[in-house]
């Protein structure tokens, strides 16, 4: 049992009501509140075993009425009825139920849900109105209507022989004032109601009340369910055969009126500060007579040589600058006609030297008891240097916001360029591995491909460390099958850590559920950080990955992320480095490992944008854990890992290379860099010998081309000078009367982000190749498009 069950059961069993739940409309009892052995005999267990028992235990003649009032319930969604139940020791009591229809949102079904509470102490008062005389009768029926008909919060107090007190009545007033209700009060003590600390502090009122003899009177405030308030209240005691019996309590709320009291003491704290002031100029307008008495301090900076009393307003209005004077002079006409007392504006004004200044009023009006005002009196505060310093720090921010986007748009361009003649690189580096060639020549051009590789991803990584660090990074989520995604990014490892001895193992929670809305890209970037670092720093025992579900609630799912190792481990020391740009946690892993030290950083940040972070637990020489948390939308389907990556070898192998003469089409290659023209040719003349290939530099020329004869095929760079990729294939399906036999355009692009793809697709293209280009997704994708089913 945890903790808050716990008090929710000692709580309800102190509850005097018995809060229930029943089906409907099978009325099987779904739950009771332990406090139903109090009211019946039979505890909450009797009823849940025997879920309709409940109805044997009513009063037989009263089963009509509660059968009448279910039966309205559909209309009017609740009930309040008064009946008879029978006990377990067999006596009748008197209960009233209150309950409302609820429906479950889980299923769609309905229950009730209710309080019951005894009310039979009131059976002496009904019988005391069914005895005695009619006069007698209509006596406490008016005292009833004095009582309840009250502006006043009222109640009753019933002095008990061991001098406790018990509150017996509240009135309507006191309920709607206070929040309270006749049932929460009624048989309790004030220290029952109120705990200790408030309760001692009533009871001791009640005490002085018995012991004056007379009414008293006093303020008190202590919060109650309708909010706390201020009551002046009056205790009146009861004699009654000698003793004091009763004690009758009348509240009346002043809340409102403190608050004005409150204001008027803040307004003469204020108006003594400001007469005090010494930074800050004063002035006192008379309403009346229009004349105006400053502070020394503002007219040594803005006045004459008269004496700075009974100045006529229009000497300040004269001081406005003519750019502020109308909507100034507007602006106070308007105050004045409406209801406000307090204010600020600001404005211009000329100073005694002649400059202008930027002056902030700060303004309170005064009225009479009749609610004319009669006066406006305030502060005033030169905001020159501030408004300097504002435009000095705007300036700077616009100057920085500046360098900023230009530092993005370079680092962009510079990715761009750096990745179209690595394109070349690691395409001719493979082409050249796929020729006759010495071992040792085999062995340099290997070199020469992981070096461009590991540049490509030392370019991707600076790329992603300047969005994030401008700002401008966004994540892009997609439905995805996260089970897939692990397992498949696990893959990449299994031949690295497999040529070092190293087990990698994989625990996914059966629970998971498939599909999740995420990032695939950053995920599996995160991942593969993790996982590539444990492999990189193990040298033998294993690398475990574990994806444990947490909690799901509705469609939100919250997951644990594990990745741990029995490599080297991080010293602590050291450890706070980790997430520091640039920085390992040793400067010879360096040497030792290799490696930029933006992979943790990286990894941390595209964390805290999903509103996690990376923990690390190690220990130097044991191993090392990392961990993430991420809350995911549940989703019933999504898209497959094979859709949203291509986790084929990016080196190519040589069946790619299998000629295939008959294959006969002309493919038009778009592309404003030499060398990745070749490199293309090159790869489909390999493949294709036959195939014709042309050339365009720009997208002008490849318009030009499209409308000189119309190819089978056309690869489409996106950025190049003059017109870019998009727009030449915008313009290239204007030019297509016929929808249904459109040219297939495969995009080519360095830049490989889900938005730079749904551009390309938006603007009317079939396909997408990223750069470096791999000669499988080249090769597989021309014939995807160039196929006989598709001529």
């Amino acid at each position: 049992m945890t903790q808050s069950n716990s008090l929710e059961i000692q709580i309800l069993s102190d509850f005097e009501e018995v809060v229930f739940s029943i089906g409907y409309p099978k009325l099987d009892i779904l739950y009771t509140s332990p406090s139903i052995k109090t009211l019946t005999g039979y505890d909450s267990s009797f009823f849940l075993k025997n879920k309709q028992s409940w109805q044997n235990i009513v009063f037989n003649e009263d089963r009509n009425l509660l059968k009448h009032a279910l039966t309205s319930l559909t209309k009017t969604q609740k009930f309040r009825l008064r009946f008879r139940i029978e006990t377990k020791d067999q006596n009748i009591k008197y209960i009233e139920c209150r309950g409302r229809l609820v429906q479950n949102p889980t299923d769609q079904s309905y229950r009730i849900d209710g309080i019951v509470s005894d009310i039979s102490d009131l059976l002496p008062l009904q019988s005391l109105f069914r005895d005695e005389s009619l006069d007698f009768k209509h006596l406490l029926i008016e005292n009833n209507m004095i009582f309840n008909g009250s502006q006043d919060s009222m109640f009753l107090i019933e002095v008990m022989d061991l001098g406790d007190f018990v509150i017996r009545r509240i009135n309507q007033a006191y309920e709607k004032s206070t929040g309270i209700t006749q049932t929460m009060v009624q048989g309790k003590t004030p220290l029952q109601l109120l705990g200790e600390e408030l309760g001692t502090v009533v009871v001791n009122n009640f005490k002085k009340a018995i012991d004056a003899k007379k009414t008293i009177s006093y303020e008190e405030s202590f919060p109650m369910p309708a909010g706390t308030k201020v009551w002046i209240t009056e205790l009146t005691p009861i004699e009654i055969e000698g003793k004091f019996k009763y004690i009758v309590g009348a509240s009346k709320d002043i809340t409102e009126q403190k608050a004005a009291e409150n204001a008027l003491k803040e307004y003469n704290e204020r108006y003594s500060l400001i007469l005090e002031a010494s930074s800050d100029g004063w002035f006192d307008w008379d309403l009346i007579n229009n004349t105006v008495i400053y502070s020394r301090r503002w007219w040594l900076e803005f006045g004459n040589d008269e004496k700075p009393e009974n100045v006529p307003i229009g000497y300040w209005k004269s001081l406005i600058h003519p750019d502020d004077a109308e909507w100034v002079s507007e602006f106070l006409e308007n105050i004045l006609a409406s209801q406000r007392e307090t204010f600020e504006f600001t404005f211009q004004m000329k100073k005694r030297k002649g400059n202008y200044a930027h002056v902030l009023s700060k303004c309170y009006i005064q009225s009479d008891n009749a609610g004319n005002k009669i006066r406006m009196l305030g502060s005033n505060t030169d905001l020159t240097e501030t408004k300097k310093m504002e435009y000095t720090l705007r300036h700077a921010k616009e100057l920085a916001e500046a360098a900023n986007i230009a530092k993005g748009n370079f680092l962009a361009n510079m990715s761009h360029e750096i990745r179209t003649p690595l394109n070349g690189i690691i395409g001719f580096t493979e082409l050249l591995l796929n020729s006759p060639l010495q071992e040792e020549q085999k062995e340099y051009l290997k070199n020469i491909s992981l070096s461009g590789k590991s540049l490509l991803e030392l370019v991707n990584q600076i790329l992603d460390f300047s969005k994030i660090d401008s700002g401008k990074f966004e994540l892009e989520y997609v439905n995805t099958n996260l089970k897939d995604l692990v397992v498949s990014t696990l893959n990449l490892f299994q031949v690295s850590a497999s040529a070092k001895g190293i087990r990698l193992e994989l625990f996914l929670d059966p629970k998971l559920p498939n599909f999740v809305s995420l990032d695939p890209l950053r995920i599996r970037q995160i991942l593969s950080n993790l996982i590539g670092n444990a492999v990189k720093f193990t040298h033998e025992g294993s690398v475990k990955i574990s994806i444990h579900r947490l909690d799901q609630k509705e469609k939100m799912v919250t997951i644990s992320f594990e990745v741990e190792d029995t490599g080297i481990g991080i010293d602590t020391k050291v450890r706070s480095k980790l997430f520091d740009s640039f920085s390992q946690a040793d400067t010879s892993i360096t040497r030792k490992y290799g490696g930029t030290g933006l992979g943790l950083t990286i990894t941390n940040e595209l964390l805290l944008k999903m509103h996690s972070k990376l923990n690390i637990e190690s220990e130097l020489g044991v191993g090392s854990r990392f961990s993430f948390i991420l809350k995911l939308d549940i989703k019933s389907s999504g898209e497959s890992i094979s859709s949203i990556f291509d986790d084929q070898p990016s080196h190519v192998i040589e069946s790619d290379f299998v000629k295939i003469p008959g294959f006969q089409h002309e493919i038009l290659i778009v592309e404003d860099n030499d060398l990745n023209r070749k490199l293309l040719a090159k790869l489909l003349h390999k493949k294709y010998p036959n195939t014709k290939l042309r050339f365009a530099i720009d997208g002008v020329e490849a318009l030009a081309q499209f409308q000189s004869k119309k190819p089978d095929l056309i690869i489409m760079d996106l950025q190049m000078p003059i017109m870019d990729g998009y727009t030449a294939t915008i313009e290239i399906r204007k030019l297509e009367p016929n929808p249904n036999k459109k040219t297939p355009i495969v995009a080519l692009t360095a830049g490989a982000y889900y938005s730079v793809k749904d551009s390309a697709l938006e603007s009317g293209m079939d396909d997408f190749l990223t750069k470096p280009i791999s000669a499988t997704n080249l090769y597989e994708t021309v014939e995807k498009w160039l196929s006989s089913s598709r001529m």
